[in-house]
């Protein structure tokens, strides 16, 4: 099936690598085209790195590639779930990166993972860990992502940073839909069952398709919490959400 949308381009640096070209829209869905002709990265994924880039603004990178060489930021604690996605590339050479999967009951049995095992709404690090936490479309496939969201606030540093994206773009539902009953121990499917690529080659459940007020659930939370758009000369590409929510640098 050939796919019908409206063909768009702008010219623009990339904030990972750092190559200026023009960005060409090749997909229907805007957030996973407009990719990089270097790093490949899409739109979501370049802007995601925009906010962090961003977020660090005080030292004078305008890339990842540049940041990661900045000593104020080499030693920060970063943890990134998942396994996809093109900032391990440059995070993994960071002395404090931590990166994980989430295995099945069965694949936990297995003797040897290269990626260690953690649940998002149980993690194993300590309070008051990282200084940032990166997640790229995984919390839509987290069966209580207010419990997620607690956990990561936990382990984040006062004055930690967790900058992450769902599926959310501009016209965007004002109300999370669930669709899946998660209040027990069985999951029962509230709509017929939707699963995203896991960038492994399967695919993973969609349990929840989030609306605006996931502001409202990370506020609740105790976050600082904005949306951020893309400044392109684009309206199209200006029409994606990354999520920047911070820790307070004091908690009651």
């Amino acid at each position: 099936m050939i796919e019908s949308f409206e063909k768009d381009e702008y010219q623009d640096k990339c904030c990972i690598c750092g190559k200026s070209q023009i960005f060409y829209r090749k997909k229907l869905a805007i957030r996973e085209t407009y990719n990089c002709s270097d790093c490949k990265a899409s739109l979501r994924e370049r802007e995601q790195c925009r906010a962090i880039v961003e977020h660090y603004a005080q030292l004078n990178a305008e890339t990842l590639s540049e940041l990661i060489l900045v000593n104020d930021f080499k030693f920060k604690f970063i943890y990134e779930p998942g396994t996809s996605g093109p900032f391990r590339l440059f995070f993994k050479q960071l002395p404090n990166y931590f990166q994980s999967d989430y295995y099945s009951p069965e694949e936990i049995k297995k003797a040897s993972r290269d990626i260690p095992h953690q649940n998002l709404e149980a993690l194993s690090y300590p309070n008051h860990f990282f200084d940032l936490v990166i997640s790229s479309d995984i919390l839509e496939h987290v069966r209580k992502p207010k419990q997620a969201f607690k956990e990561i606030f936990r382990v984040l540093k006062p004055g930690g940073c967790n900058i992450f994206t769902v599926p959310l773009q501009d016209p965007a539902n004002k109300k999370t839909t669930a669709r899946v009953d998660t209040s027990g121990e069985t999951d029962i499917h509230l709509l017929p069952a939707h699963y995203h690529g896991n960038g492994k080659g399967g695919k993973s459940l969609v349990y929840n398709e989030f609306g605006l007020d996931i502001l409202d659930m990370l506020q609740n939370t105790g976050f600082i919490t904005q949306f951020q758009k893309p400044t392109t000369t684009s309206a199209q590409a200006n029409r994606i959400f990354t999520l920047i929510t911070q820790k307070p640098c004091t908690t009651s």
